[in-house]
């Protein structure tokens, strides 16, 4: 092949990776917060368009904006890359409660009211079969993602607070509430408060996961339900 046919194919392919890059990157899990829907090794994909369209980071640039907003592409349970508002590293969680709805967490069993509205979140509990409790302020979901995601407690951890207990709070215009499915080991929202819109760089949609041994998972104690300290309800 000729060096200026290999220099014009060597150039596009660049270009061609260039773009794609702005809309499609890959990230490799290295943390336990997530588990199990993802863990330490695993490869992610995660997407820049449904959920608006991000300013690109180039060799660890951040810049907190959009080019373009599209808020209404970020549902509940979705898990989603975004920045510590504090310590500014990027971060995958799962998305539980969004701009509107109201949550408190209590005894680390987590309870969301659809858009603050009792019932609006009745219905739906009926609708799909989730568990449901009335307080003073209404109805309210209670563990809704345990039903669907493999959420996972340890009993033996009593503190800090925040993975124990949280205020009944309002999720403002613009933020979004975000939780990791090891609820005990993780440090979220519980933490930082409600994520702004900005900080919020893209979305999952494509899981590689690396091979685990035999050996490798039966050594997690978490997988086995008949553990002690194991929780995993399914509604």
């Amino acid at each position: 092949m000729k060096p200026k046919k290999m220099l014009k194919i060597t150039l596009v392919t660049l270009l061609v990776l260039g773009v794609l890059g702005l809309f499609v990157r890959p990230y490799r899990v290295s943390d336990i917060s997530m588990n199990y829907a993802l863990m330490d090794g695993d490869l992610v994909w995660m997407e820049n368009l449904s959920a608006g369209f991000h300013v690109p980071s180039f060799w660890g640039i951040y810049i907190d904006r959009h080019l373009w907003s599209r808020e209404e592409g970020i549902h509940r349970g979705e898990i989603l890359a975004f920045h510590h508002p504090l310590d500014r590293r990027l971060y995958l969680k799962r998305v539980v409660a969004l701009p509107g709805d109201r949550i408190f967490e209590k005894n680390k069993n987590f309870y969301l009211q659809l858009g603050a509205d009792s019932n609006r979140t009745r219905a739906f509990a009926e609708k799909h079969h989730l568990p449901l409790v009335q307080n003073a302020l209404g109805y309210w979901l209670v563990n809704p993602y345990m039903h669907y995601y493999p959420v996972v407690h340890d009993p033996t951890v009593v503190g800090p607070r925040e993975l124990l207990d949280y205020p009944v709070t309002t999720i403002p215009p613009h933020r979004y509430f975000f939780m990791g499915d090891f609820r005990d080991n993780s440090t979220d929202s519980r933490f930082f408060g409600p994520v702004p819109y900005c900080y919020i760089y893209s979305k999952l949609f494509f899981v590689w996961q690396r091979g685990r041994s035999l050996h490798e998972l039966a050594s997690i104690s978490h997988f086995d339900d008949r553990h002690p300290l194991v929780i995993r309800k399914k509604y």
